[in-house]
């Protein structure tokens, strides 16, 4: 019987730890407006019933666990939020975390109020960004070309190496102002008069044409002919896509305008220019189109709206830049720089409702509010406006000792970088009574001294309200309460 026991016990605690899983990371520790970085973990495991076991392990803090953590998961993120007297080796201390997670990934919020301490927690990286969006990494097998971005010498197509003697790809020291390193240059030229635009593309140039104007000279992207060089996975919506360009022309023509274009599609293939409608793209970004200018910083917004109707999903990204949005236009020496590239993900509140109506006092800004509830709070009640393509909305509660509860809602970008949680704090209403109504009907009459000093003789309270008794406010009811209640009937008559 003790094996088969033991046999169960170990069982059940395979089955625990199988339910854990431990996230290692940076964390950026700022304590008095001092920030140290370094590296720790966070185990979350699953204790059932919708509850989680924390525990973070924190340099200078040792183990921190908190138990019965609500999560609640939405869009494959999930969200833990919870405030626990915490023990650490400073001792006993109030910690509040908000902590999410999604595809083996974590980020996580910590404070410690009395200890002027917060902490950032991260294990995402650049896990939803452009690799070498800095552009300072150029060592590719691709001679004069960027890691993971690509001009014509790393082009297919008959007259690849044609395009590339005419228009090029390469590294400049020409960076924008307050940075360093090199940024990426793609130049015009031509060839018996016929101008071949600089291109970089994160896809494949095909040269398939001696013309300008022919499909067969397009960049292309495709998840299932292409290399991890040529195909770049995408795991949530942007909202924004930020570069910095410097566009300067051959021959001043204001009419010319350099392109950028950035596509999101669900990975199958995709070219441009191809003239015709793709019904795989889900979203692109709006504008694009560059007039001459020294370096300025973009900030592209995408709009998904107007490719909702394709049904398509957004698992790739596909980014070209161009000396000329139209082939063949342009002039030779035309030359675009591109650098510090970046994507946005908005994670962001504008409205916090409770039963459709704004909450009092709703300030963004303001993280924290009280109400009063009746009974137990229905978290459908409570309910938000969010902004953000790939942002999600969650919920939690929990009951405090004292029988209160602590509701959380937060908003959370698809990158897990920007968050916000809005704790609201709901108690219940404070009895209402009108003092000297101690048979609680409504009215201060002559029963109710008949019935307070019944109580006042029996000590029985079952069929009064004990609040109303306590006429003259003193905290206890006595004799003294007998009299002020006859006082207040003699003088309202």
């Amino acid at each position: 019987m003790k094996k088969l026991i033991l046999t169960i016990c170990l069982a059940a605690t395979a089955v625990l730890a199988l339910q854990a899983e431990t996230f290692s990371g940076n964390i950026v520790v700022t304590r008095n407006g001092q920030a140290n970085n370094s590296t720790a973990t966070v185990t979350v495991t699953r204790q059932g019933d919708g509850l989680n076991t924390l525990v973070l392990q924190v340099p200078n803090f040792g183990t921190m666990t908190m138990t019965d953590v609500h999560a609640d998961i939405q869009n494959g993120i999930t969200v833990y939020s919870a405030e626990r007297d915490v023990n650490t080796v400073l001792g006993t201390m109030r910690t509040i975390v908000f902590a999410r997670t999604t595809d083996g990934m974590m980020a996580a919020d910590v404070a410690i109020p009395a200890q002027n301490t917060t902490m950032w927690f991260n294990t995402v990286g650049d896990h939803f960004q452009l690799p070498n969006s800095d552009l300072e990494d150029w060592n590719s097998s691709y001679e004069n070309e960027p890691n993971r971005w690509h001009g014509f010498k790393s082009a297919g197509g008959t007259f690849a190496s044609t395009s590339a003697g005419i228009a090029s790809l390469g590294s400049s020291d020409d960076v924008r102002q307050g940075a360093t390193g090199h940024s990426a240059v793609l130049t015009a030229g031509s060839f018996f008069g016929i101008v071949a635009n600089g291109t970089m593309t994160n896809g494949k140039l095909m040269a398939g044409s001696y013309s300008a104007t022919s499909y067969d000279n397009h960049a292309e992207m495709d998840m299932a002919n292409g290399t991890e060089d040529f195909y770049m996975p995408l795991y949530a919506k942007p909202d924004k896509f930020n570069v910095w360009l410097k566009y300067k022309q051959g021959k001043d023509n204001a009419n010319f305008k350099a392109n950028v274009s950035v596509k999101t599609f669900d990975g199958t293939y995709y070219q441009e220019p191809d003239g015709k409608e793709y019904t795989n793209l889900s979203g692109s970004i709006v504008g694009g189109q560059i007039a001459a200018c020294d370096w300025t910083h973009f900030s592209f917004p995408f709009d998904y709206d107007s490719y909702a109707a394709n049904g398509a999903a957004t698992e790739a990204i596909f980014v070209t830049f161009s000396t000329n949005g139209t082939p063949g236009s342009g002039s030779s020496g035309d030359a675009v720089y591109v650098d510090d590239m970046e994507l946005v993900y908005i994670g962001a509140m504008t409205d916090l409702r409770y039963q459709g109506s704004t909450i009092e006092g709703w300030d963004p800004a303001a993280t924290e509010y009280s109400m009063e509830i009746a009974g137990e709070p229905n978290l459908d009640d409570f309910d938000a406006t969010i902004e953000g393509a790939s942002a999600v909305l969650t919920k939690s509660m929990e009951q405090n000792r004292d029988g209160s509860y602590r509701i959380a809602i937060s908003v959370v970008s698809g990158d897990l970088q920007n968050a916000a949680c809005y704790i609201i704090n709901v108690t219940e209403p404070a009895p209402q009574f009108t003092p000297g109504d101690v048979d609680n009907d409504g009215q201060v009459k002559i029963s109710d001294v008949t019935a307070l000093i019944n109580y006042l003789l029996s000590g029985n309270a079952d069929s009064i309200n004990t609040l109303a008794a306590d006429v003259d406010g003193d905290g206890s009811v006595k004799i003294s309460d007998v009299t002020t209640l006859i006082n207040i009937l003699l003088s309202s008559n």
